[in-house]
């Protein structure tokens, strides 16, 4: 008896795939670490203001060390998508290290004194945040496989639950100006040069006054340690639970390393054998996330100081429209859910595109210098840029099979375009006024209509090569099938 209860252990041990419940569960901590990243992203976004009254700079400095943050994507890219290719088993311990060393990266940013130190912190934070992408959604995609695109809307809805809450934790612990004309808007010494050969120490004699001083370094703490405590979930699963066989593993070591070297980077490797095929979709997917993610990036991070430089928001107000603009942000990718399952993703990335378009249009017609309006438009920003990355992996998915690889080349398509965003608004933002802010974001909506358009046009070529190279192969079928019934009447003829 006791040797049948072993074997049945065994076998429910080596299952070829995960109970329904165990692939709802792992998703569901998956969407609770996305939602921790979300932390210790946004956190940026919520204290913008507060950090350039730290180290006494401007928003062109302040966004030139946030570029950190792309820079680290790019590497993690680089680096994570083979490693997670070839290390599939240790994906959730990569997961693991990412937040415990991005907690702690977090936790040191407002003590940072030196422009490359703080540079340097948002590198760290930006690989780590990184390599957890290209990880998480590789779990995702391997839990779910071609019913993977819910899944995908879920996981994304935890990053937009984090940058709900992060106002919140924030806010008690923001600086207050003193209201007076001379503080309209915050008016720091601007002395501070940065060049390649001197990393200059960051003062932090600000020329402003206020009510209530900034304490934002409480807020950096608490988001750490909830970071930090998301990771012993993780090295739970990659120490103490089971894990399915990777056949395919032991295929790959018997090959030399060239071979696989060359297959992970082969763009026919995620696109059965057809490199052209699998070119134009990673190309197209590439230039789609650079805006994408760099036009969603630069909205959340300068929202709040448009509010309060331009419209004259009070600091409260100011976060409370961030915390509307998350919600709503993440009531998006909850709804993705189920219009991810009902409408076909490329109709539905045509509608959020549209959708996209036109609330720019109306943001830069009244948001420019009407409070209402902007306390009204950034709820519909906020719906409609919310699905753009996983409907965006969503479609990639339909046509090919997302690798490791392949979701490096997309991340770092995005940290390009967000390290691109971010630097050309906080220059405009400096050098020509504040309303360069809603003049950007109408030229985001505007290019992702027009990509969003071109993958359109690129599925239906894609359908009708696909519809001849199936006629082309049946007519073949069949001439093959004509011949052998000809060669059978002619061996009749022969036997009689």
């Amino acid at each position: 008896m006791s040797h049948i209860e072993g074997k049945s252990t065994e076998n429910r041990f080596l299952s070829l795939d995960y109970t329904i419940t165990e692939k709802v569960l792992k998703s569901f901590f998956l969407v609770i670490s996305w939602t921790a990243l979300g932390l210790q992203q946004e956190i940026t976004n919520t204290t913008l203001n507060d950090l350039i009254i730290l180290t006494n700079s401007n928003y062109e400095v302040i966004s030139r060390a946030i570029l950190g943050v792309g820079v680290g994507y790019i590497v993690s890219a680089v680096i994570g998508g083979p490693l997670v290719d070839m290390f599939k088993h240790f994906n959730d311990l990569m997961i693991a290290c990412c937040l415990l060393v991005s907690a702690l990266a977090t936790f040191l940013t407002p003590y940072s004194s030196y422009f490359i130190i703080l540079w340097g912190l948002f590198f760290v934070r930006g690989m780590c945040a990184g390599l957890q992408n290209v990880a998480g959604q590789i779990i995702i995609f391997n839990l779910w496989k071609e019913k993977s695109t819910g899944p995908m809307h879920v996981l994304h809805c935890g990053y937009g639950i984090g940058a709900f809450i992060i106002p919140l934790i924030a806010n008690p612990f923001l600086a207050v100006l003193k209201p007076s004309h001379v503080n309209d808007s915050i008016s720091l010494s601007r002395n501070i040069t940065t060049t390649c050969l001197t990393y200059p120490k960051l003062d932090f004699n600000a020329s402003t006054q206020y009510t209530k001083e900034s304490r934002i370094k409480t807020a950096y703490l608490i988001t750490s340690l909830t970071v930090a405590s998301v990771s012993f979930i993780f090295l739970f699963y990659q120490f103490c639970y089971r894990k399915i066989p990777q056949f395919s593993l032991n295929t790959i070591k018997t090959e030399n390393k060239l071979k696989k070297l060359l297959k992970l980077i082969d763009t026919g490797t995620c696109a059965n054998g057809n490199r052209l095929f699998g070119a134009e979709i990673i190309g197209i997917l590439i230039f789609y996330f650079f805006n994408a993610v760099g036009g969603e990036v630069m909205f959340k991070t300068f929202l709040r100081s448009y509010s309060i430089d331009n419209l004259k928001y009070s600091g409260d107000d100011g976060s409370i429209l961030n915390t509307i603009f998350a919600i709503s942000y993440t009531a998006s990718r909850l709804a993705g859910l189920l219009f991810g399952s009902i409408i076909p993703i490329r109709i539905l990335l045509v509608l959020e595109s549209s959708g996209l378009l036109l609330t720019t249009i109306l943001l830069e017609i009244f948001a420019r210098d009407n409070k209402m309006s902007l306390w009204i438009l950034v709820v519909p920003m906020g719906i409609f840029v919310s699905p753009l990355y996983p409907s965006g992996m969503g479609w990639g998915n339909f046509f090919i099979s997302i690798t490791g690889t392949a979701t490096a080349a997309l991340l770092i398509g995005s940290s390009i375009g967000a390290m691109a965003y971010g630097w050309l608004m906080g220059y405009l933002y400096e050098h020509y006024g504040y309303e360069m802010f809603m003049h950007q974001t109408l030229a985001f909506g505007v290019i992702m209509f027009l990509c969003t358009i071109l993958m359109v046009i690129l599925t239906f070529h894609i359908a009708k090569r696909e519809a001849k190279t199936n006629d082309r192969n049946e007519a073949k079928t069949n001439d093959r099938n004509v011949s052998t019934y000809e060669h059978v009447e002619l061996n009749k003829k022969d036997i009689f």
